[in-house]
């Protein structure tokens, strides 16, 4: 179904497209993703109604009557540090919550995206054999460079050590191969560190000899935004906040990584993926913990609640980027925030016809 394709590249990720402005914002390349108020997580929880989840969020009974008419709305939230931009948006797509779930986890693994350049799968404990189709592809030398030459900075999201690593392999005279030999090992390392310690275990990125950002942090900060999650589901809340500690029982995940070209500049990115259930109510969180430049993290989570004509989809968007900071923060925040609503809204809209038809 064409409502494959269209759904699937909301759980993974969209450029911002470029700003006709001279701020830093013309750079930005930031993830979306889904982060839905999750108050049906667990089965301890009766799902709750679409009125329910609507006013969760914020949404005025003009704002609800649209939803539940066919309509897409959307607002900004109020982000949780000066590097955030934050969305959320709820429609009504007229298949059934299983349908879109079995939909979404079909094509997570076969990737339909056309700016995703190549993706794998992740095993239970992480190998290198996992990472062997990792590749700079064509450009090979060009991305080589960019790791040999790396240092603090927003050119690369890598660590005092990453960095030093890399730097090591310049002396030497290393090639591409060996860059990227370096890079499979890198993203092991940090999917083990996230897999073992979880959010802790995400190193923090070298901006400068006395700067760092702490995507760790920030992915935090985006659970704890969820007041309303805590109280209601706090189980799953749990499971965002302290993973792998917390894994209850219902809960599947997988993991996985993405070579992906980000408005012109290829990332690679690494993805934990979970799904609940509570009758036919799903909960859906996909957390993009670390990627190699463009943008710092993600926070994922889609709901699909069955409601008389489909399902309620709530979209909640938190993502962080260095790019929104400094003079002029705010005005660039609102920006990104405009277009990312307004892009999701557009591959939203495409995907409600195609289930329609």
């Amino acid at each position: 179904m064409a409502i494959r394709k269209n759904l699937d590249r909301s759980f993974e990720t969209i450029d911002i497209r470029t700003f006709n402005t001279e701020t830093p914002m013309d750079r930005i390349t930031a993830s979306i993703s889904v982060l839905f108020v999750g108050l049906w997580a667990l089965p301890a929880f009766a799902a709750p109604t679409a009125d329910e989840v609507l006013n969760a969020i914020g949404f005025s009974a003009d704002a609800k009557q649209q939803v539940l008419n066919g309509e897409f709305v959307s607002t900004d939230l109020k982000p949780t540090s000066e590097r955030e931009l934050a969305m959320v948006m709820a429609f009504v797509v007229s298949e059934p919550p299983a349908a879109l779930i079995e939909e979404a986890k079909q094509n997570l693994v076969a990737g339909v995206d056309p700016d995703t350049i190549a993706r794998g799968a992740i095993s239970t404990t992480g190998s290198l054999e996992d990472f062997k189709a990792v590749s700079f592809g064509s450009d090979a030398q060009k991305q080589a460079k960019t790791f040999l030459t790396a240092k603090p900075g927003e050119d690369l999201n890598l660590s005092t050590a990453e960095i030093g690593a890399f730097g090591a392999l310049a002396k030497q005279g290393a090639d591409a191969k060996a860059v990227e030999e370096q890079l499979r090992k890198l993203l092991l390392a940090r999917f083990q560190a996230y897999h073992t310690n979880g959010l802790e275990g995400i190193a923090a990125y070298a901006r400068s000899d006395d700067q760092q950002t702490d995507a760790g942090g920030d992915l935090r900060r985006a659970v704890e935004a969820a007041g309303h999650l805590k109280t209601n589901a706090p189980n799953f809340y749990d499971v965002l906040l302290n993973y792998p500690k917390s894994r209850p029982t219902g809960l599947q995940e997988d993991f996985g990584w993405t070579h992906y070209m980000a408005h012109g500049t290829p990332v690679f990115l690494l993805s934990h993926r979970i799904w609940m259930s509570d009758g036919d109510a799903w909960v859906m969180a996909n957390r993009q913990f670390y990627v190699t430049a463009s943008y710092n993290a993600v926070q994922i989570v889609a709901g699909f609640l069955p409601v008389k004509d489909g399902t309620l989809v709530v979209y909640m968007n938190r993502t962080s980027t260095d790019q929104v900071t400094g003079f002029g923060g705010s005005t660039k925040r609102a920006m990104g925030t405009k277009v990312m609503m307004s892009q999701i809204k557009d591959l939203f809209e495409k995907a409600k016809a195609a289930a329609e038809k």
